[in-house]
Order: structure tokens, then C-alpha cells, then sequence
């Protein structure tokens, strides 16, 4: 079992997953989140939804709002 510790709107976050790595969009979906509406940053890289993430990282999830 891996574990990813995730920033999101100021708070952490620990999310769980199966095995030592996930693609960034199934880390999103995992959250409830949809991949077309956030990016994921890790070392101040932006990172592609098919990269992978292993066991222990640490990542910001900034989830795109539209106020009209």
C-alpha cells in the first residue's frame, strides 16, 4: 500500500493507493477530483496526468475555479 501526502487548499492531505506508484490522473480521481480541472505540482514542477508518483511524495493539487 503507498501513501502520497497532498497539499490542497492549505491542508494536507494523506491519500492511499494500491501499490508503490500512480499515474497523477488516477491520484486525482482517487480524490474525487477530475484530471481536466487541477494540476499537480511537485518540486515546483507542473507534472502530466500519465507521469507517475511513488510511495512517500509530496505534491500540491491546485484545482481550477471559474467564478463568472
Amino acid at each position: 500500500m503507498g501513501k502520497i501526502v497532498v497539499l490542497i487548499d492549505g491542508k494536507e492531505r494523506e491519500v492511499e493507493f494500491k501499490g508503490k506508484k500512480i499515474r497523477v490522473d488516477k491520484l486525482l480521481e482517487s480524490m474525487g477530483i477530475f484530471p481536466e480541472t487541477a494540476v499537480v505540482v511537485k518540486e515546483g514542477e507542473l507534472l502530466c496526468d500519465d507521469e507517475l508518483l511513488e510511495d512517500g511524495e509530496r505534491v500540491k493539487v491546485v484545482v481550477a475555479t471559474s467564478k463568472g
